[in-house]
C-alpha cells in the first residue's frame, strides 16, 4: 500500500534514498522497454519487468503511483506478446490502484485513466465481459475531458476512446457508438503532425471504424477513405515495427471488404498476399496469430468460391482447424472461428459428400453454440446452422431444443437501451428464426400452444419491448403499489434518457455523453431486475411474458385468431379459439411459392400489368379456405352480421392480402370477403395489449377532436404529386363530424403541428401520400409539407406515447401505409400502421400498396357513416371498412367518371336493384368491378 505525502515528508531522508535508487532502476527498465518496442527483443522486455518489480519491492509503502503505472504498462506489453491472463489481470489491478491513489487534479491522472481503459478494453477482447468494455469507455472518456486541447497526449487518449467505442459498436450494434468512434478517431488524426510516429496507428484505427460503417451503411466514401488511411499507415511504418503486422492486417480487411462490393480480383489477390505476409511475420506465440491465420483462411475460402479449386478449400480448412485448436476455450472469438470452420467443412461436404465432413461441421456448430462468452448474435447463428443439419437428419428433438434456446436469446441481441434502428439491424440477421423454431417444435411432437409461444417470443421484438414499457399495470398498482411506482419511475427515466441521448450524440463533451449512455444501461439493468422481482410475487409470474395458452384463448373469446406460419420445413395455420388452440397443416403453402408470388406482385405493381386474380385464388386454396372451413365458416353470410377473424401472417406472407383471398367472379361464394370480416394484428400479444386500453369516452357533444389533414399537392414530389380528391375526402368527413360528435381540427400540415394535435384527437384522418422505405422501414413516412426537411416517420410516431389518452381511430388514406417491404424485418412489422398502433391508437386503417385517389372518398364515407349510425365502437370500425370494400368490389361505389355519365335517377335505380338482389341472395351477381378495394386493411382490437 502507498502512504500519504505528509507521512513521506516526515521520513524525508529515507524517502530520498529510496527515490534515488528506484529512479535509477526505473530509467534502466524504461530504456529496455523502449528497445523492445523498437526491436521486438523479448529478453529486453522480460528484464525491464524484472527490474520494475524490484523497484516496487524496494519502494514498498513509499512507491509512487507513476512507478506502479510503468510496471503496469510493461506487464501489458508482455501480455500483448504472450497472451498471459495472469499478466493482464495484474495490470488491471495495478492500473485501478494507480487511479484510486492519484489526486483528482494530478497532471498524470489522465494518463493513468487512459492506461486503465486500455487494459480493460483488452481484457474485454479476451473474456467478452461487457462490463469491462463499458468501464473502459467510461474511464477513457474522463481522460479525454480532463486533458487540455493542446496537450501532447490528447490525441492518444482520443484514439483509445475511439477504439473502445468502436469495439462496443461491434458487440451491441449501437450506431451512435460507431459514429462517435469515427468522429473521435478523426480528431486524433487531425491533431497529430504528419511526421509523428503515432499517426500511423491513429490512421489505422480510423480506417477500421470507417470500414465498419461502410458495412453498416454502404457508404463507398467511407470504405475508400478507410483504405487510403490504412495504406498510409502501412507505408509510413518501418518494416520491423511490432505493430506493422496489425496495420497490414487491417488494410487486408478493408481490401477484402471492397472486393465483396466490387468483385475486383486484384483486391482479392492483394488481400491474400497481405494476409500471408502478416502470418509469416508474426511470432508463433503471438496472441493475435490465431486471428491473423483465421483471416488468411477466410480469404483463401473466398478464392475457392471464385476459382473452385479444391486445393484452396482444403488449405482453408487446414488453417481454420489450426485457428480453432490454438484459440483458448473461453475466448469470445472461439465461437466465430468455429463457425468459420463449420462453414468451410460444410462447403466441402457439398462438394465431396464426405459424411466425416458433415459430422465435423455439426460438431463445430454445436461447440460454438456452447461458447457462452461469445456475442449472442454469433451463438444464434451457430445454433441455427446446427439445427438445420439436425433437421435434415430428422433429429427434430435436438434441433427443436437448439432453436428454442436461440429464440430465448433474441431479446439479448436487442437490449432495451439500443435505439430502434440498431435493434432493427441486429435482428435482421435472425429473420425467420421464430417461424423455423415453431415448425420444428411441431415436427418434434410438441403442443401447438408451445410452438405458438415460440412465435410470440421471437417475433415483434422491438414492438414487444415498447408494449412492455407502455402496458397497463393497473393490477400491479392494486397489489404491489411500491413495485408499480418503481416501474413507472424507471420507465419514464428510460424514455427521458433515450430522448436525451438522441440530442447529445453530437456533443463534444465525451464524459457527459458517455455518462448518459452509462445511466441508460444501468436503468435498463435495474428495469430488468425489477421485472424479475415482480415475477417472483404471487400471481405475477407471467408479468410481461409472452401470453400463455389460456391468455391466447381468452384473446379469441369473441372471435377466432388465425396465425399463419411460414417456414422451410412446414407451413401451418394456428387456429386460436376460445376453448382450444389447434394447428392445421397447409401443404400447398411453401416458402418458395410465397417468394415467387411476392416477386410477381411487386413486378406487376411496377410494370402496371396488375394481374392479381391468380394470387387471390391461390391464397384462397392454400390458406384462407382451409382455415375458414376448419373454423366452421363454410358459407357466405346473407346478412350484415358477419363473423370476424384476426389474421396474423408471418414472414413474407405479411405482404399478401389474405383478407382479399378468393374467387371473385360472377356467382362465386368462395371468398374471404363474403364469409368473414377480416382484421390484422402483428401478434397475439399486440392484440391483448390494445384491448387493455379503454375506449375514450366523450364528456359532452363535440368534446372530441377529429384531426383532419388533406395534402392535395405534395411539394417536391415529381410523380403523381397532386391528389385531386384528397380535399374532397376531408371535406366529406368535416361535414359528418357534427353527427359523429367530433370537433374538426385542421392543423398546419407540418410534422410538429400534427404531432402536437395527435395528443388531443379522437380520430386522425390523413388524405395524401405515404412513402414506404424498404431499406430502412423506420424512415417510412407520411408526406406533409415539410417532408423533405423533417418527415413524419414511423420512428417519430413509434416514439410518440399516447396510451394515457389513446386516440380511437387513425385512418391513413395514402399509399403503402401498411406495407412491410423490408424482407429481413418482416416479422418486426415496421410500417406506418403499426407505428400508430404503438403510439396508442386503438384502430388503424391503412393500405398494403397504392390506392385509387378517386375511390378513397367513398370508402372513407361508408366507414364513417357506419360509425355515425352504429356508434364509435370496435365492431363498427371493422364492419364499416368491410362494407366499404365490398361495395367498391361489387361496383356499388362508382368512380366520378361513371357518375357523370349516368343521371341521378338512373343511378339510384341501379343502386336499388343491386341492393335488392344482394339482400335476397346474399351473393354478388356481377363480376368484380375493380381491384381498388384490395389494398385496404384494418389493424386493431
Amino acid at each position: 500500500m502507498t502512504i500519504s505525502i505528509s507521512q513521506i515528508m516526515s521520513q524525508k531522508p529515507e524517502f530520498e534514498k529510496i527515490r534515488i535508487q528506484t529512479g535509477r532502476l526505473r530509467d534502466q527498465a524504461v530504456g529496455l522497454a523502449k528497445n523492445y518496442q523498437q526491436t521486438g527483443s523479448f529478453e529486453d522486455l522480460k528484464n525491464a519487468i524484472r527490474i520494475m518489480e524490484q523497484v516496487v519491492e524496494i519502494g514498498g509503502a513509499y512507491i509512487e503511483p507513476s512507478m506502479l503505472s510503468i510496471l503496469g504498462r510493461m506487464l501489458g506489453m508482455r501480455f500483448g506478446r504472450t497472451g498471459s491472463m495472469d499478466d493482464l489481470n495484474r495490470v488491471i489491478d495495478i492500473a485501478s490502484m494507480v487511479v484510486d491513489t492519484t489526486p483528482q487534479n494530478h497532471p498524470d491522472r489522465a494518463s493513468y485513466l487512459n492506461n486503465l481503459g486500455t487494459m480493460l478494453g483488452i481484457r474485454f477482447g479476451r473474456t467478452g465481459s461487457i462490463d469491462d468494455l463499458n468501464r473502459a469507455v467510461d474511464v477513457a472518456s474522463i481522460a479525454v475531458d480532463i486533458t487540455p486541447q493542446n496537450h501532447p497526449n490528447r490525441a492518444t487518449y482520443l484514439n483509445n476512446l475511439g477504439s473502445w467505442l468502436g469495439r462496443r459498436f461491434e458487440r451491441t450494434g449501437s450506431i451512435d457508438d460507431l459514429d462517435r468512434a469515427i468522429d473521435i478517431a478523426s480528431m486524433a488524426v487531425d491533431t497529430t503532425p504528419q511526421d509523428h510516429p503515432d499517426r500511423a496507428g491513429y490512421l489505422n484505427n480510423l480506417g477500421t471504424w470507417l470500414s465498419r460503417r461502410f458495412q453498416r451503411t454502404g457508404s463507398i466514401d467511407d470504405l475508400n477513405r478507410a483504405i487510403d488511411g490504412a495504406s498510409i499507415a502501412v507505408d509510413t511504418t518501418p518494416q520491423n515495427y511490432p505493430d506493422r503486422a496489425s496495420y497490414l492486417n487491417n488494410l487486408r480487411i478493408m481490401l477484402g471488404i471492397r472486393f465483396g462490393r466490387t468483385g475486383s480480383i486484384d483486391d482479392l489477390n492483394r488481400t491474400i498476399d497481405i494476409a500471408s505476409i502478416v502470418v509469416d511475420t508474426i511470432p508463433q506465440n503471438h496472441p493475435n496469430r490465431a486471428s491473423y491465420l483465421n483471416n488468411l483462411g477466410t480469404w483463401l475460402g473466398r478464392q475457392f468460391e471464385r476459382t473452385g479449386s479444391i486445393d484452396n478449400l482444403n488449405r482453408t480448412i487446414d488453417i481454420a482447424s489450426i485457428v480453432v485448436d490454438t484459440t483458448p476455450q473461453n475466448h469470445p472469438d472461439r465461437a466465430d472461428r468455429l463457425n468459420n470452420l463449420g462453414n468451410k467443412l460444410g462447403t466441402r461436404f457439398e462438394r465431396t459428400g464426405s459424411m466425416d465432413d458433415l459430422n465435423r461441421t455439426l460438431l463445430s456448430y454445436k461447440e460454438g453454440w456452447y461458447c457462452h462468452s461469445a456475442p449472442p448474435s454469433i451463438r444464434i447463428r451457430l445454433s441455427r446452422a446446427a439445427a438445420n443439419i439436425l433437421a435434415s437428419q430428422q433429429n427434430w428433438n435436438e434441433s427443436s431444443q437448439l432453436l428454442e434456446e436461440a429464440v430465448k436469446l433474441l431479446p439479448a441481441v436487442s437490449p432495451r437501451f439500443l435505439n430502434h434502428n440498431d435493434k432493427q439491424h441486429v435482428l435482421a440477421d435472425s429473420a425467420g428464426l421464430a417461424s423455423i423454431a415453431a415448425a420444428v417444435a411441431l415436427n418434434a411432437g410438441k403442443k401447438p400452444s408451445h410452438a405458438l409461444q415460440l412465435l410470440e417470443l421471437g417475433r415483434g421484438i422491438i414492438a414487444g419491448l415498447l408494449m412492455d414499457m407502455r402496458g397497463d399495470i393497473s393490477d400491479l398498482k392494486r397489489e404491489y403499489p411500491d413495485f408499480a411506482y418503481k416501474f413507472i419511475s424507471l420507465r419514464d427515466e428510460l424514455d427521458s434518457l433515450a430522448d436525451q441521448s438522441a440530442s447529445t450524440v453530437s456533443s463534444d463533451n465525451t464524459s457527459s455523453w458517455e455518462s448518459l449512455a452509462k445511466r441508460r444501461r444501468e436503468a435498463d439493468q435495474q428495469f430488468d431486475e425489477l421485472i424479475t422481482r415482480i415475477r417472483a410475487q404471487p400471481g405475477f409470474d407471467r408479468f410481461l411474458r409472452p401470453p400463455a395458452e389460456n391468455e391466447m384463448m381468452a384473446a379469441a373469446n369473441l372471435n377466432p385468431i388465425i396465425v399463419v406460419n411460414l417456414s422451410p420445413y412446414r407451413c401451418d395455420a394456428f387456429l386460436i379459439e376460445r376453448d382450444q388452440i389447434s394447428v392445421l397443416e397447409l401443404p400447398g403453402l411453401t416458402m418458395e411459392k410465397v417468394q415467387k408470388k411476392v416477386q410477381d406482385l411487386q413486378k406487376s405493381r411496377t410494370t402496371g400489368s396488375f394481374h392479381i386474380a391468380p394470387l387471390l385464388e391461390w391464397l384462397w386454396d392454400v390458406v384462407a379456405r382451409p382455415s375458414l372451413d376448419a373454423l366452421g365458416f363454410k358459407m357466405p353470410v346473407s346478412s350484415d352480421n358477419w363473423p370476424r377473424v384476426w389474421w396474423i401472417p408471418t414472414g413474407l406472407l405479411s405482404q399478401l392480402p389474405l383478407h382479399a383471398a378468393g374467387r371473385h367472379m360472377q356467382g362465386s361464394t368462395e371468398t374471404v370477403l363474403d364469409r368473414v370480416i377480416s382484421s390484422y394484428a402483428p401478434s397475439v400479444k399486440a392484440l391483448i395489449h390494445g384491448r387493455r386500453h379503454p375506449i375514450r369516452t366523450s364528456a359532452g357533444p363535440l368534446s372530441d377532436n377529429a384531426l383532419l389533414v388533406a395534402m392535395r399537392e405534395t411539394p417536391d414530389l415529381s410523380v403523381n404529386g397532386i391528389l385531386p380528391f384528397a380535399a374532397s375526402e376531408v371535406e366529406m368527413l368535416k361535414d359528418l363530424c357534427p353527427s359523429l360528435k367530433l370537433q374538426p381540427i385542421t392543423p398546419t400540415p407540418c410534422k410538429d403541428d400534427v404531432l402536437q394535435h395527435l395528443r388531443t384527437c379522437k380520430i386522425f384522418h390523413f388524405a395524401g401520400h405515404g412513402q414506404s422505405d424498404p431499406m430502412e422501414p423506420s424512415r417510412s413516412c407520411l408526406l406533409l409539407e415539410d417532408w423533405k426537411t423533417d418527415p413524419l416517420t414511423v420512428g417519430d410516431l413509434r416514439d410518440h406515447r399516447l396510451q394515457e389518452n389513446g386516440p380511437f381511430l387513425g385512418y391513413l388514406s395514402a399509399c403503402s401505409t401498411g406495407a412491410n417491404e423490408a424482407v429481413q424485418l418482416a416479422d418486426e412489422g415496421i410500417h406506418l400502421v403499426s407505428a400508430f398502433q404503438l403510439a396508442g391508437f386503438r384502430h388503424v386503417v391503412g393500405t398494403l400498396w397504392e390506392v385509387s385517389d378517386r375511390h378513397c372518398v367513398d370508402v372513407a364515407r361508408v366507414l364513417y357513416e357506419t360509425l355515425r349510425d352504429e356508434g364509435m365502437t370496435d365492431a363498427a370500425v371493422c364492419r364499416g371498412l368491410h362494407r366499404a370494400v365490398r361495395a367498391l368490389r361489387d361496383g356499388g361505389i362508382k368512380d366520378e367518371k361513371e357518375k357523370d355519365e349516368e343521371t341521378k335517377d338512373e343511378n339510384a335505380k341501379n343502386e336499388e336493384e343491386r341492393d335488392a338482389k344482394l339482400e335476397l341472395s346474399g351473393l354478388r351477381v356481377q363480376k368484380m368491378a375493380n381491384v381498388y378495394w384490395i389494398p385496404y386493411v384494418h389493424f386493431g382490437v
